[in-house]
């Protein structure tokens, strides 16, 4: 008798305590870089093709853009995608390395120059908070090869969904 009360008491509490708390990876938001302005959308039946903004598709696909006003414009972006019937996934450094996600972390378009660090490593973890918003985790290590990273790139944000332009 004691044997199922105990499991009785053991199954309500796993069970019957269910949260819908949304979980922050990292503990707190991040921040848009100072002096920059900072977009973090995603596009349903969206795919990405080079640079352009999504083009029609079929997957979802999240786009990070932060741009600095004070120096030149310089612009770090980043494009992925993943399946439109998934509620969470994650992204492993493997397949960034493999060339899943797509980014740049360095374009200055008055300094003649850009620097073509690509996505080498990190991971990317994401989960729909709602109907129109997902709660993205992002490590991303760019470097010019993968035994010469250059810079981390962190982003802990919500991303709003929007219409393809």
């Amino acid at each position: 008798m004691k044997i199922k009360t105990i499991l009785f008491i053991l199954f309500a509490l796993l069970f019957g305590c269910r949260k819908d708390k949304i979980v922050v990876f990292n503990d707190n938001l991040t921040n848009c870089p100072a002096n920059s302005a900072c977009t973090y959308t995603y596009f349903d039946n969206a795919d990405f093709k080079d640079w352009s903004k999504p083009v029609p598709g079929r997957y979802r696909v999240f786009w990070y853009k932060s741009t600095n006003k004070n120096l030149c414009d310089i612009t770090t972006e980043l494009y992925f995608k993943t399946s439109l019937s998934n509620d969470n996934f994650d992204i492993t450094s493997a397949q960034i390395a493999g060339g899943k996600i797509l980014g740049n972390n360095l374009e200055c378009i008055c300094c003649d120059y850009s620097i073509l660090a690509k996505p080498i490593g990190g991971e990317i973890k994401g989960t729909r908070s709602d109907g129109t918003h997902w709660l993205i985790n992002a490590s991303i290590i760019f470097g010019t090869s993968a035994t010469h990273p250059t810079d981390t790139l962190v982003v802990n944000q919500y991303f709003s969904s929007e219409r393809l332009p």
